[in-house]
């Protein structure tokens, strides 16, 4: 990858826990399982207008005698989190099942319950390409989704703003473009 200013533009897809995939095998998605790039069961979150990163930390200072007075001597991190928040601006079943905590809604659900979900979990793909429709980055991260922020039905179009918190998993993965 090489320095320099860019505007990216994002896209996200998503792969609910324990769905059932084929590619790269056959298996169950879960924080232990990832689905291949090519599956069919990523589910499109469609224009991504926004997408935000943040990286937090706790840490935990150590202070030595120098020789008599207590002086910084080190600095350890013992928690880190780090959180996507991006503005979805179409509205599909998963939007209307992460509005309303829904079950799992399909394009062919017509009814459903709400507040009868449970959390959200699964793994989100982000693909970002540059001014020049060049890929150069790609996320797959074990999350947890929710909606984060009042949903307006009204004259204009209808905005999700959807935080996906990172969760530990030894398949967490990022690729740069060369």
């Amino acid at each position: 990858m090489n320095t320099g200013s860019v505007i990216l533009g994002n896209h996200g897809f998503f792969f609910r826990d324990g769905g059932s995939f084929t590619v790269p095998s056959a298996g169950t998605a879960g924080r232990a399982a990832k689905p291949g790039a090519a599956d069919t069961g990523w589910i499109d979150l469609g224009i991504v207008s926004e997408l935000n990163v943040q990286h937090d930390r706790e840490s935990r200072e150590v202070y030595a005698p120098t020789p008599g007075v207590l002086r910084l001597y080190d600095v350890i991190e013992t928690k880190r989190m780090l959180s996507l928040t991006m503005t979805c601006m179409e509205l599909s079943p998963l939007g209307f099942e992460l509005i309303f905590g829904t079950l799992a809604l399909t394009s062919a659900s017509s009814q459903y319950n709400p507040l009868e979900g449970t959390t959200k979990k699964g793994w989100l793909k982000v693909q970002q390409y540059d001014q020049n429709d060049a890929i150069i980055n790609t996320l797959d991260v074990y999350v947890q989704v929710k909606v984060t922020g009042e949903i307006n039905f009204g004259e204009n179009i209808v905005t999700i703003p959807i935080e996906a918190v990172v969760l530990h998993s030894t398949l967490n993965t990022g690729t740069l473009a060369s």
